[in-house]
């Protein structure tokens, strides 16, 4: 029977039309066959190979899906393959790039060590210094691990210390012991809880050699008043920090504080609370940008020796654009000294970058005309800003409180210095009890190793009240990083009456502003220097004056039985016009060049 058998494709064999004479012989020999029952079997076997055809035309279209699905799978292996390839490239440059900043750090930590004068260099302030470095390290990777992270704001305090007033927090002074602490140390830390405005608590913790113990705090180690400590919970958590100097100032003088966002202070003994600065300052007046504001979100203080005149704290910096690790080297005196080190991670591409950013605050004035019959002439915890260039030119902005938001932009590359001063020192210029202007501190930056090109950005906001930070002052690099690479960040801040180096050319004193006809305005800038004040009245020296519009009237003299030079001009009354004045000798500079401008 296999010649009435048609092969199949595959190898099988099926009945075909052939077959059927053959069962109709069979069928007539038992009897039973006729012409229907025939017909019934031959289309049955048709709808049989019909069947059959459709099965296998099914089949050919799933094995072309699944080698259409194999191929697109074999491409997403390879794509895949490919993406993690470039990321782990990608990891291994970041860690490369984080293991050269790390090196810097190392590398700057040895040239510090070696500046040290012999007192504050000591085998013991040696040892601890070193071994504090695995700290900052970790710290640093923390740091890069947390920039590959969503940004998780901090918590909130209680809403009982959310609600307390500014004089009830005050009054809330710790009273606790810190486990560890030497005895009759000459720096202890004084901790500030959370609330009164500052809503977001911050880890505290202790280093005692390569150990670390966080710190805990309940409303018993703070003054409360006692219908509000029973309504807190048992662990309530701290908002800040202040170091205490206790042996050279009696009473106890708090020279430095941590409080809020990652905002600082410091002073020299003696001397009053003054201008803030701040861990980074991000997009700041940028228009149409909301600025941001990193914040500290731990703090781990290195136990000092009893009679230790260094004191070292860490600082983890998180933000919605940025994170980074902090290194602070605190030593106070007349003037408080601060090495900061920084290692920064940006998040996502900035706008406006601000390096070293300064805080403070400028009502008005001896230039300000609305002064005249107050009871109080001055108002501020700075009047100027002042500047060193890389080629030894020194700079002098007056603060003014402007009618609207005025920015200022002055080209600084690589600088040696700059900050925001208080010259003014006396009395009578400000003649207030409660709020001893003239013993404001200035805040002087001084950068260290090569910053690059970058300009120097001064940002004046209108105020009419003396609580206001209205002036912010910062230095913004030419090139970014990008969020992918390490930004090392070194400078040194010094905090207080500050004494110049003996370089620093004749400085602005004081000057005053008078409007002798409508549309004209007179200056008259008083120069005092060394070098200045022994230049006899007889020679003959220049007032230079630069201004988009004609100057008139320019007068130089030495007043006569001081060592100042009163230099003065009357220039039109236009707004937004930039002024620039010194004296020089010759072509070569002998002060420092004054330079304002016009409120809009």
């Amino acid at each position: 029977m296999t010649q009435f058998m048609t092969p199949r494709p595959d190898g099988r064999s099926r009945w075909g039309a052939s077959a059927v004479p053959l069962l109709v012989f069979l069928l007539g020999l038992s009897g039973c066959a006729s012409l229907s029952s025939v017909h019934q079997i031959q289309g049955r076997l048709q709808a049989t190979d019909a069947h059959l055809r459709e099965t296998e035309v099914r089949e050919r279209a799933l094995e072309h899906r699944l080698h259409l699905f194999r191929m697109r799978l074999g491409r997403e292996i390879a794509r895949l393959k490919l993406t993690e390839a470039r990321l782990s490239k990608a990891t291994q440059e970041a860690a490369a790039q984080s293991g050269v900043a790390l090196r810097r750090v190392r590398l700057a930590d040895e040239d510090w060590m070696a500046s040290l004068p012999p007192r504050a260099g000591s085998k013991a302030n040696v040892r601890s210094r070193r071994g504090s470095r695995w700290l900052f390290d970790s710290l640093v990777s923390r740091a890069r691990r947390l920039a590959l992270e969503p940004y998780a704001p901090l918590p909130k305090a209680p809403a009982a210390l959310d609600h307390l007033g500014q004089a009830a927090y005050r009054a809330a002074t710790y009273r606790g012991r810190l486990p560890f602490w030497p005895r009759s140390a000459r720096l202890i830390p004084a901790f500030r809880p959370e609330g009164g405005g500052f809503d977001h608590p911050v880890s505290m913790h202790l280093v005692v050699g390569r150990r670390i113990f966080p710190l805990s705090f309940a409303p018993r180690d703070f003054r409360f008043p006692a219908p509000l400590a029973r309504k807190l919970p048992a662990i309530i958590g701290a908002a800040g920090f202040s170091l205490v100097e206790h042996k050279t100032a009696r009473p106890p003088f708090p020279f430095l504080s941590f409080l809020g966002a990652s905002y600082f202070r410091a002073r020299g003994l003696g001397q009053s609370w003054g201008s803030w600065a701040r861990g980074l300052a991000i997009d700041t007046a940028v228009p149409n940008r909301r600025e941001e504001f990193p914040a500290f979100r731990a703090f781990w203080i290195e136990v000092p020796t009893r009679s230790a005149r260094l004191l070292t704290v860490f600082a983890l910096l998180d933000g919605s654009g940025v994170t980074g690790a902090y290194r602070f080297r605190v030593t106070p005196g007349p003037s408080t000294q601060i090495r900061v080190t920084a290692v920064l991670f940006l998040r996502h591409a900035v706008r406006r970058l601000g390096l070293a950013p300064m805080v403070s605050m400028f009502l008005r004035g001896r230039m300000d005309p609305s002064r005249r019959g107050r009871l109080h002439p001055a108002v501020h915890d700075a009047d100027g800003l002042s500047y060193e260039t890389a080629s030894g030119r020194w700079f002098w902005a007056p603060l003014a409180d402007p009618h609207q938001l005025n920015v200022r932009s002055f080209s600084l590359d690589d600088p040696r210095g700059f900050g925001l001063l208080q010259s003014d020192r006396h009395f009578r210029s400000y003649q207030s009890l409660t709020n001893p202007y003239q013993r404001s501190p200035s805040l002087w930056i001084r950068p260290q190793g090569n910053w690059g090109s970058g300009h120097l950005e001064l940002v004046e906001i209108p105020t009419r009240k003396s609580v206001d930070a209205n002036i912010v002052a910062f230095w913004i690099p030419q090139n970014p990083p990008p969020p992918d690479h390490p930004l090392l960040l070194r400078y040194i801040q010094r905090w207080g009456q500050l004494p110049w180096p003996d370089s620093r050319p004749g400085r602005v004193e004081f000057l005053r502003e008078t409007r002798p006809a409508h549309g004209l305005r007179t200056f008259t800038i008083y120069f005092k220097g060394r070098e200045l004040g022994r230049i006899p009245a007889w020679v003959v020296l220049d007032g230079s004056v630069q201004a988009p519009e004609p100057v008139r009237d320019i007068t130089l003299a030495k007043v006569t039985g001081t060592s100042r030079w009163r230099l003065r001009f009357t220039v039109p009354n236009r707004p937004g016009t930039l002024l620039r004045a010194w004296i020089r000798y010759r072509g070569r500079p002998l002060t420092e060049t004054w330079t304002y401008q016009f409120p809009r």
